[in-house]
Formats: structure tokens, C-alpha cells, sequence
């Protein structure tokens, strides 16, 4: 175990250095946590969350993403409640348009190297894919490092987020159609 904790320390993306004490994983569940939007005691931030949208359609939506030393960090997620189980061919294939149209807004900015499309679906009942622009050339962000790195760093200025997103949002929509959403 000690071997494979010392290979990570030694690549370039890890961001920690000195000793590292491994956590016991803890013990089995009962249940699966209930995400956001799933129960009274767990809210939907999604729903209403408007001041987040960047743009939208009738039944998918831009956010942004907290603040972070990445150029970009938006959402693409579903206006209603509802996950990958629940897709008809139509709105799988109106996500793969609208993934490979945002992608590409995206990498068409300088600061951006590439682009980081993932997916956790435990925190909303949205469906909701993170779309992260990587600095360009900044080795440590790199590949899984862009995980952990932009959670450490200060964040980029809000008016540099705020000239990407804008940047991202008009090329986007002159692709896909919809509704830009301008800043209240």
C-alpha cells in the first residue's frame, strides 16, 4: 500500500507533499444518500436556482459552477427531475449535441487547454454533467489533477469568469439555439 501512496505523491498532478496517512474506509450504508430534490429534508437547489443559468431551453440548462482556478466551469443538466435511466433515444441524443457543441465552446477559448466532461450523480436528482476548461498548459491541472488542484487554488477573478462564461454562452448558443441568460 505504502508503494502505490508514494507513486502518487511523486507524479506532477498530485498537489500535497510530505507524509500522508491513507483513511480506513468506513463502514457500509444502510441506503444510498438521498441527493438533492429527492425528499422534503433534502430541497432541490436546482429548481429556481436561477441566478446560476446561463442559458437554457425547454428542457436543458447551462449553470455555473462555483468559482475555481479553471477559465470555465458550468453544468449542463436537465430542466426537470430525471437521470440517464429515464432518457427516451430523443433527449440522449439532444445530450450528445448539446455536450460535443459545449465542449467545443469551450476549448475555443486561449486560456483553455482542454476540456473535462464528468459525471457524479450523487448530489442532485438533475441529471447533470461538470464541463471544466483545464488552464492551458499548467501541468499540474492536468488529467485527474484538475480534480483536486482547482479545489485548492484561489479562484479566478469573477470578471475573468464572468468574460469566459459570456464568451462560452454566446458561441454555444449560436450552435444549439435557446435561451441566453443574461446576468441579473
Amino acid at each position: 500500500m505504502r508503494a502505490k501512496v508514494q507513486r502518487l505523491q511523486a507524479m506532477p498532478l498530485f498537489p500535497f507533499e510530505g507524509e500522508l496517512t491513507m483513511k480506513s474506509l468506513g463502514p457500509l450504508l444502510e441506503a444510498e444518500l438521498v441527493r438533492d430534490g429527492e425528499s422534503p429534508d433534502r430541497p432541490c437547489h436546482s429548481c429556481g436556482g436561477d441566478e446560476r443559468v446561463l442559458w437554457r431551453n425547454d428542457r436543458w440548462k447551462v449553470t455555473r459552477m462555483s468559482p475555481s482556478a479553471n477559465p470555465v466551469g458550468v453544468f449542463l443538466e436537465t430542466v426537470e427531475h430525471c437521470d440517464v435511466e429515464h432518457f427516451d433515444d430523443e433527449l440522449a441524443a439532444e445530450y450528445g449535441v448539446l455536450t460535443r457543441h459545449l465542449e467545443a465552446a469551450i476549448r475555443s477559448l486561449d486560456s483553455v487547454g482542454r476540456v473535462h466532461i464528468h459525471r457524479w450523480g450523487d448530489g442532485s436528482a438533475h441529471f447533470h454533467v461538470w464541463f471544466q476548461g483545464r488552464p492551458a498548459r499548467q501541468l499540474e491541472l492536468y488529467g485527474w489533477g484538475n480534480v483536486l488542484w482547482p479545489q485548492i487554488l484561489p479562484p479566478l477573478p469573477t470578471d475573468v469568469l464572468d468574460a469566459n462564461h459570456a464568451s462560452v454562452i454566446a458561441t454555444f448558443a449560436r450552435a444549439v439555439c435557446g435561451e441566453v441568460i443574461e446576468p441579473a
